[in-house]
């Protein structure tokens, strides 16, 4: 489903259709010495009714507030486009996500997720959101020390 940001509004301000997101649907790597941390939260479709309330539960699992959603930029992106930015990150950091070993089925939809894009961005931060056949996955890098 497309991502549509009135009907995410919406949803954030009604939070009694919140869904809880277990710690075993989270993958969660330290790479290069503890300076880079990849998080990835996968959940079947059957589980969670639509991705907005995929979004919603993931960002606020993943540590985002209200505030961090309702300013967070969810940008519909191509899937090439995705994946030149995990390769040229990977090529930054010298290390392999290995994010294809994630992804089961065909993608249908990829965001580019920007928590707050007022705020600086580091070379070790980047953030997306897939739709395939049978998951809704979001994953994210940060800095350690960041």
């Amino acid at each position: 489903m497309p991502f549509d940001r009135s009907v995410f509004n919406e949803k954030l301000k009604n939070r009694n259709d919140d869904f809880f997101i277990p710690k075993r649907e989270f993958t969660e790597l330290i790479f290069n010495r503890d300076e880079i941390v990849f998080t990835l939260i996968k959940v079947q479709k059957i589980e969670i009714p639509d991705m907005i309330s995929f979004i919603i539960a993931a960002m606020g699992a993943s540590g985002s507030d209200e505030g961090d959603m309702y300013n967070s930029s969810i940008l519909l992106t191509e899937q090439k486009t995705m994946f030149q930015k995990i390769a040229d990150f990977q090529h930054l950091w010298k290390l392999d996500l290995a994010i294809e070993n994630y992804i089961e089925g065909e993608i249908q939809y990829v965001y580019e997720v920007l928590i707050d894009p007022e705020k600086q961005r580091y070379e070790s931060e980047i953030s997306f959101l897939m739709e395939t056949g049978d998951f809704f996955i979001y994953f994210f890098t940060n800095h350690f020390y960041y």
